[in-house]
């Protein structure tokens, strides 16, 4: 039975950690998910997982490197659900520590990464590699371009969207250092946000909100076992601006349902 766009959602990077329990979350408010990874079994894996707790998820392929990818999930979204109306753009790498695993197409470009150390420890601004850099460009930030590019200028017409970029306080230009030594990742962050500002501004007035969160330090494959938060309290901003019935606040930067300076 297809469902009314606005209760549709594609989650991108969500066969693990974070994006993972904000499908689950989603689910349990009455919304169509659609999960998305760029590994097939494990995609499939997770979106049987979730199937088990009677959420009906649907799966489908997505390489944010892969423009066919990104046209193949329109098609689906249109054929099988009409449209689509929430896009959590989750999907990120940290390459500069070794902390994400490569997959997809980027794994043919980068034939290695620093192995995972800690922050603070891998090569600072003047050392980074600049193939790193681009690697993690491409992902965190024009992945998700792509993704808004794809889908909010529908989200404008039939005059309903919600998008939530999933950036970082690493991202944040106020207190902006290279003490952390992950400059690839808070370059890409950062530019995400300024992504996240301009489609709000292209889509101002139309009931389409555009937010950027930071999630804060999450036991995730890119966190850390050592990180103090888990992914239901990291999932909770997200979700509250995925699912706010006003489209106000949009163009802002949150983190505990707060705005946090950019």
């Amino acid at each position: 039975m297809k469902r009314h766009p606005n209760k549709v959602a594609i989650v991108t990077g969500s066969d693990r950690g974070i994006g993972f329990e904000v499908c689950r979350q989603l689910w349990t408010r009455d919304i169509q998910v659609v999960l998305t990874s760029p590994d097939k079994t494990k995609g499939e894996a997770a979106a049987a997982e979730l199937r088990q707790t009677g959420a009906e998820i649907a799966y489908h392929m997505l390489d944010l490197l892969n423009k066919r990818h990104i046209k193949a999930l329109q098609e689906f979204v249109l054929k099988k659900f009409g449209g689509v109306a929430i896009l959590v753009n989750n999907a990120g790498v940290m390459l500069d520590a070794g902390r994400s695993k490569i997959e997809g197409l980027l794994a043919h470009r980068l034939k290695k990464i620093p192995k995972r150390v800690g922050f603070g420890e891998a090569p600072g601004i003047l050392e980074v590699d600049i193939d790193i850099v681009r690697a993690t460009l491409d992902v965190n930030t024009l992945g998700a371009l792509r993704m808004c590019q794809a889908f909010v200028p529908g989200m404008m017409r039939t005059g309903y969207g919600r998008v939530v970029n999933v950036s970082s306080s690493l991202g944040q230009l106020d207190g902006m250092s290279d003490e952390d030594k992950v400059p690839a990742y808070q370059m890409s962050k950062a530019a995400l946000n300024a992504v996240t500002l301009m489609v709000a501004e292209a889509a101002r007035d139309t009931n389409v909100a555009v937010n950027s969160v930071c999630p804060g330090w999450t036991r995730t494959d890119i966190g850390g076992a050592e990180a103090p938060q888990s992914i239901e309290e990291a999932a909770k901003t997200i979700i509250w601006l995925a699912t706010k019935p006003s489209s106000n606040p949009t163009g802002g930067f949150f983190r505990n349902k707060r705005r946090i300076h950019w």
